[in-house]
């Protein structure tokens, strides 16, 4: 398996050996992108600093504040339950909130949102329990893990392979967002009924409750959170599709929208404390330290040692033994030693090929050309900055991050000014006239990701029933817009119950269905993958296959003409020398951008994107994300 795992690594090293020379991406990034640096920070609208550029800077920092301080309140409490108490919500605050200044004062493209992720939660956890099964210190791992992936980052955007991003389709995003949604449901799922059907597995009761008052309680607690997790994915789902209500102005409908998940989450957390619900919930809320400030979840340091034999290392494995979170606490402490280090490298190959996919799909959908950004793309510097923040956090002992999907591309519309344009056959499209591109409303997100770990106290009210509902939500909503979701009813309808213009009209029903099930395999694998022991930690390379089965392989089952229906084929980057420019692409009348550019980069983009408006209803239109009126006859600026 390591020679396996070698080898495709070496392969993907030797792909961009074309590239003229080693290191010209990055070059050419910096020689595009370093003098808009100062206007990044100076300017709002053209060459000058205005109030209303000011002004939507100051809502897109608060629209994607609140779109990251969830997802990572949810994965910080999910690597807690994970890594028995190793991992959990100060290390992802400090993960999310420090790469991400990083990122908004280095990256190239500072609109691209970084965080800890769900596929990362994911790996993390994986590798929480092979460090268990092969007795290794789990955090000094973790750290040589990411020191390592971040050499393989730096490797990869030196030779050029970052081009190869351009190849991802629809195919790939759709699989991916498919994944990533199936896996929050489950996730919930688990959570609510396993304490309901199982309990919690304890042989003997607390001292003081005799074990039928403990089991009473136990369930009250149980079916407690199930009716907090029903009620706050109920009012979110509800709250979601405010825009499609008729009462309200556009604006309050739109800020309804935005703002769905917090503003459930603080409706039944201040329900849950009703005298009858508290006892109930019991102690069933977000564990968090209990000391105010950038405290690790247990007592440590934040010093995360990665020489094998120092003292330094064997004092980290005292403190974990002494928080008793090894699997035998009569053994002696799990020590880092030589051969852990060499066994980090499979571990760091599946790393670098997930956010390969991952952080690059999410910079990609951020800069998307509808935006119409004028400023130039950097992605080969920004893979070697990721790189980077890797390796760093592995000295830290904290998950890594990569860049977010949604929250990229929604910063960046929330940045934009919108306006609308008639549709042909009725409705209105959004057109993006202007984006403010700047690095302050990153910076100031993730400073205050940062400095939310002042605020625990306040986020160890949320009940865990809460944080399972958004689980739920954000795993129904990530359905919303994704072509293979929609395909897959298609499968179980009947010929004349299917709506006319589905997914995938105009190619013959047997050719859909095909390719729908062949997605759907792929989601199978990927997700059966990550249940399995030993192996879970391989399913980023799952993942990384999906590009070149899409180029090498679809095209031999289905014809051109198919395929552009069902996923329309990338458009190749351009060459190095034409990079650092970025001049709109010629459109004609009426249109934003070239036909084929808009349905591919749609295509692709609401395969993953969330939370997205309905262009079709004009009252969905907005600046920002939090402003809206009603659909004119012509364009108009909204």
């Amino acid at each position: 398996a390591p020679s396996f795992l070698c080898t495709c690594a070496l392969a993907l090293l030797a792909m961009p050996c074309r590239s003229p020379s080693v290191g010209r991406g990055i070059r050419s990034d910096l020689h595009g992108r370093l003098p808009h640096y100062l206007s990044d920070w100076v300017r709002t609208e053209g060459a000058r600093c205005t109030v209303g550029g000011t002004s939507t800077i100051a809502s897109a920092t608060l629209f994607s504040y609140i779109s990251s301080i969830l997802p990572a309140v949810v994965i910080g409490d999910l690597l807690f339950a994970s890594t028995d108490g190793q991992l959990g919500l100060p290390e992802v605050l400090l993960s999310t909130g420090a790469t991400g200044i990083i990122w908004a004062l280095f990256g190239g493209q500072p609109l691209c949102i970084i965080g800890v992720t769900l596929p990362v939660a994911i790996f993390t956890s994986v590798c929480y329990i092979l460090a268990q099964e092969l007795r290794v210190p789990f955090l000094p791992w973790l750290g040589w893990i990411c020191v390592l992936s971040g050499i393989m980052h730096v490797m990869l955007a030196v030779s050029g392979a970052v081009r190869f991003v351009h190849q991802t389709t629809a195919f790939s995003c759709e699989i991916f967002g498919f994944f990533i949604s199936l896996t929050y449901i489950w996730d919930a799922l688990v959570a609510l009924f396993t304490p309901i059907l199982r309990g919690t597995g304890l042989e003997q009761p607390p001292l003081g409750a005799s074990m039928a008052t403990y089991r009473a309680r136990e369930s009250s607690a149980a079916f407690a959170n199930l009716c907090l997790a029903i009620g706050t994915y109920v009012v979110c789902m509800g709250l979601h599709q405010a825009q499609s209500w008729r009462i309200l102005y556009a604006r309050w409908r739109s800020l309804l929208s935005d703002y769905a998940a917090p503003l459930a989450i603080l409706l039944f957390t201040g329900l849950s404390y009703i005298p009858e619900v508290d006892r109930a919930i019991g102690n069933a809320r977000l564990a968090v330290p209990d000391e105010i400030g950038l405290i690790p979840s247990f007592p440590h340091s934040w010093f995360n040692p990665l020489i094998p034999g120092s003292d330094a290392s064997d004092a980290a494995a005292a403190a974990v033994a002494a928080y008793n979170v090894t699997n035998d606490p009569n053994k002696p402490p799990r020590v880092l030693e030589n051969w852990h280090v060499a066994l980090a490298v499979p571990p760091a190959l599946m790393l670098t090929a997930l956010f390969f996919f991952d952080h690059n799909v999410s910079s990609k959908l951020a800069q998307d050309s509808k935006f119409n950004l004028k400023k130039p793309t950097a992605y080969h510097w920004d893979f070697s900055v990721l790189g980077l923040e890797v390796l760093l956090i592995g000295l830290v002992g904290v998950p890594p991050g990569s860049g977010l999907i949604p929250q990229a591309p929604l910063h960046t519309r929330a940045l934009a000014t919108i306006t609308l344009e008639p549709r042909e056959g009725g409705g209105h499209r959004e057109v993006f006239t202007q984006v403010v591109e700047t690095r302050w409303s990153n910076l100031l997100q993730s400073a205050a990701v940062l400095c939310t770990v002042f605020a625990l106290p306040v986020l160890a009210t949320i009940p865990q029933g809460c944080l399972d509902g958004v689980f739920l939500f954000l795993g129904m909503a990530g359905f919303a817009g994704n072509d293979l979701w929609e395909r897959f009813w298609l499968l179980l309808q009947k010929k004349e119950m299917r709506r006319p213009g589905h997914a995938g009209a105009g190619v013959r029903f047997r050719k859909i269905r095909s390719y729908t099930l062949i997605q759907l395999g792929f989601v199978v694998c990927v997700f059966a993958l990550t249940k399995l022991p030993y192996l879970a930690v391989t399913f980023p390379l799952l993942i990384a296959i999906l590009i070149p089965f899409r180029l090498y392989v679809l095209p031999k089952l289905y014809s051109l003409e198919e395929l552009n229906n069902l996923d329309p084929a990338p458009l190749q980057p351009p060459p190095y020398d034409k990079l650092p420019s970025r001049t709109p692409p010629a459109t004609t009348k009426g249109s934003a951008e070239p036909e084929f550019l808009a349905t591919s980069n749609a295509r692709t983009a609401s395969a993953i994107i969330v939370l997205r408006a309905d262009s079709g209803d004009s009252s969905q239109a907005r600046d920002g994300g939090a402003g809206g009126g009603q659909a004119p006859a012509g364009p108009e600026r909204v």
